[in-house]
């Protein structure tokens, strides 16, 4: 009896051993993620965690875009990192894809990701005016946010017409963007040499209404200083006290660093 049990686990042990076997050449694919296309004009890059026991052999991207044809994509890999890139695509195109990977033992398909051409998924709301001035010309811009934010395509209006398209950079939780009228960087002016992409196209006034407005890329309203009327000339800035949360004040100008704490001069008149 103790015979036969002893064999009967071994073929047992044996079996198991078999079935397990031929599991172990199938490839997992995980982290599927893709950069974002904010416009018709860029390609986006698909990534995806390949991972097997054995050599993995191919890993390809397939994707729709819009009622086209299923097309296919050879995905390049760095150890388990592999990335794809789908071309460009119209406005407002979604996409959707996944991906498939495949060993000498058999292959896998992902999940499906997907994504749309011009909608972005980025929280755009922690961004604030938060200090404009007259005098010198300036926007200031604040993260109020924890996390870094690609500013790539919001907006500044002022009295309501398009003045600046925010560049392909980030913004650091905490940190401020000046941005100079175009009037202060011509050639002798006071901000000569600024960098090109953090100036407006307008002036700017501490004698007469101004609106300010502060948009997402797709025209969702961030923030807005809209003053109607005007109490008296702004001696310096109209200033958020405090920063990026705080009431607007006339206060000493502070380009590009932190308010100033005085909040006992309210800016009155705003809408």
């Amino acid at each position: 009896m103790k015979k036969l049990f002893i064999a009967a686990f071994a073929m047992l042990f044996a079996f198991s051993s078999c079935v397990e076997d031929k599991l172990y050449p199938i490839p997992t694919v995980s982290e599927l993620s893709n950069t974002i296309a904010y416009d018709e004009t860029e390609s986006v890059t698909v990534t995806a965690l390949v991972s097997a026991l054995v050599p993995v052999t191919e890993v390809n991207l397939f994707y729709k875009a819009g009622g086209a044809a299923v097309a296919k994509v050879k995905m390049e890999g760095l150890g388990e990192s592999f990335t794809g890139v789908i071309p460009a695509q119209p406005m407002g195109t979604e996409v959707k894809y996944y991906v498939e990977a495949s060993t000498d033992g058999g292959s896998v398909t992902s999940k499906e990701g997907s994504y749309t051409v011009g909608v972005i998924p980025i929280d755009f709301t922690p961004l604030k005016l938060n200090e404009l001035n007259g005098n010198d010309k300036f926007i200031e811009i604040i993260n109020t946010g924890s996390a870094p934010i690609n500013i790539k395509g919001i907006k500044i209006l002022k009295d309501t017409k398009d003045v600046w398209t925010g560049p392909n950079r980030d913004l650091a939780p905490g940190a401020f963007l000046l941005l100079y009228s175009e009037d202060v960087v011509v050639s002798g002016g006071a901000q000569e040499g600024y960098d090109s992409e953090l100036v407006f196209a307008s002036g700017l006034s501490a004698k007469k209404a101004v609106r300010v407005q502060l948009n997402d890329p797709v025209g969702n309203a961030l923030d807005d200083f809209n003053l109607v009327t005007v109490s008296k000339t702004a001696p310096a800035s109209y200033t958020r006290v405090p920063d990026g949360t705080g009431n607007w004040c006339y206060t000493s100008a502070t380009p590009g660093a932190k308010n100033s704490t005085d909040n006992s001069d309210p800016v009155t008149g705003l809408m």
